[in-house]
């Protein structure tokens, strides 16, 4: 939520004599990463009818810009407001890897966890993409352009692109041969998910970068999956994860 700060509340009594004061309001709403029509009509004292109008002048003269129905901002960057739009919600998968230095690449789209499924929205040529989670847990507030905004630990980031196989398997993999995450925690939170598989492939993947996997081995079944899940199910077998290796990791740097 929002706060509002008193004293940068305005009252208007006339609507229509607005020149410095549109100035005044867009100074204030600047400092918001993401504002919606009730917030607007608390910062300004305009009336609920005339704001959705008010709002509307403003986005048609491109002082603001419009993310969805009643949600609007001022800033260019969807980094800025993405974690907003559903409360709550936290930025993850390959866009949280890439924010942290673990992946080079640039993803394309924006990636937010939510726990409710939610249509993607256009921002200015930017996709941000939503994906429905019950594991609504370890993300946290980021410093980010002068705004807070939430975004999943670097090791939530990595359990959550294996929990939902929407990050290609080389980036998964490169982030946690990078080795610059807290190891203990990596293996705290793929228990915590309860998923063998995944589990397997954190245990497989830490020891072939050299990483010790705790307690990782004692959570296993007996069903064999492959290593890079995107792949045919053919190659070697790695009897103690379980695993069937087939995709090579000395040629994803």
């Amino acid at each position: 939520m929002i706060i509002i700060r008193k004293q940068n509340i305005y009252k208007y009594r006339n609507p229509y004599n607005h020149i410095m004061k549109t100035i005044d309001i867009l100074k204030t709403i600047e400092e918001y990463p993401l504002i919606t029509v009730n917030e607007f009509v608390k910062i300004t004292g305009i009336s609920p009818k005339y704001a959705r109008t008010y709002l509307s002048r403003l986005k048609k003269e491109k002082r603001l810009f419009r993310i969805e129905k009643g949600k609007y901002t001022t800033h260019d960057d969807a980094l800025i407001f993405s974690s907003y739009i559903i409360i709550p919600s936290y930025i993850s998968f390959w866009t949280a890897l890439r924010y942290y230095g673990l992946t080079e690449q640039l993803p394309i789209d924006i990636m937010i966890a939510a726990p409710k499924p939610k249509n993607t929205i256009v921002s200015r040529e930017t996709r941000i993409r939503f994906f429905k989670t019950k594991h609504m847990w370890g993300y946290k507030k980021q410093r980010y352009m002068d705004f807070d905004i939430f975004v999943a630990e670097k090791e939530k980031a990595i359990i959550d692109c294996l929990l939902h196989k929407n990050t290609p398997f080389d980036e998964i993999a490169k982030a946690i041969a990078t080795k610059e995450f807290d190891k203990k925690k990596l293996i705290e939170y793929a228990i915590k998910t309860k998923n063998k598989s995944l589990i397997k492939r954190v245990g497989y993947l830490m020891e072939y970068f050299s990483m010790d996997s705790g307690s990782l081995s004692n959570y296993l079944d007996n069903n064999y999956i492959t290593l890079d899940f995107s792949q045919k199910k053919t190659g070697k077998k790695d009897k103690k994860w379980k695993i069937i290796i087939n995709r090579r990791l000395d040629d994803i740097y």
